[in-house]
């Protein structure tokens, strides 16, 4: 892993194409290019960036968070491109069950190239071998098959439905789990 300059004792993780690393005031514009697209709001709880204060807003709050020592989200930074093309985290971890909540969002042109997999990978790795955890779990709305397919190719297993598991943009939702446990 490499060190953070910003951050110091923040974790990197490596893949052979992406780099997932801390989100910086330099991501705003990328940021805001793929988080602004309607197709990235079907299948995400919070609502698309309608203007750049609203991604200048959120990447104020990462960073804040960071400054708080609390690294639970990765910016993907795709290596080739030098670009940052989605975010990873993992949005809720209890430190007594040694479980974590993993989601990710990767930007529409980079789409069916196995990048998602290759960040969930890393992250699940980082979660088992770094972490300590023995379950990461995500959830997914049922019709994004694309995530779900993602969720399978990571090792993970359909558990079941949890009918309206969450208010995603105002409206209960039905949600997939998937979970992997360290074996």
């Amino acid at each position: 892993m490499e060190p953070s300059t910003r951050f110091p004792d923040f974790p990197l993780l490596s893949t052979s194409r992406l780099l997932l690393r801390d989100l910086r005031p330099t991501d705003l514009d990328d940021l805001y290019e793929y988080a602004s697209d309607p197709e990235i709001d079907r299948y995400t709880p919070w609502d698309r960036y309608q203007s750049l204060d609203d991604a200048c807003e959120d990447l104020g709050g990462y960073i804040a968070r960071y400054e708080q020592g609390h690294f639970r989200a990765w910016g993907i930074e795709h290596r080739a491109d030098k670009k940052l093309i989605g975010i990873t985290n993992f949005g809720f971890i209890s430190k007594e069950d040694r479980r974590a909540e993993m989601g990710y969002t990767i930007a529409r042109k980079y789409w069916g190239q196995g990048l998602a997999t290759e960040a969930a990978t890393a992250l699940i790795q980082y979660g088992f071998e770094t972490l300590d955890l023995v379950r990461i779990e995500a959830v997914v709305l049922p019709e994004n098959r694309a995530s779900t397919k993602v969720l399978l190719k990571v090792g993970m297993q359909f558990e079941g439905l949890l009918r309206s598991y969450q208010v995603w943009k105002d409206k209960p939702s039905d949600l997939e789990m998937y979970a992997i446990v360290r074996k």
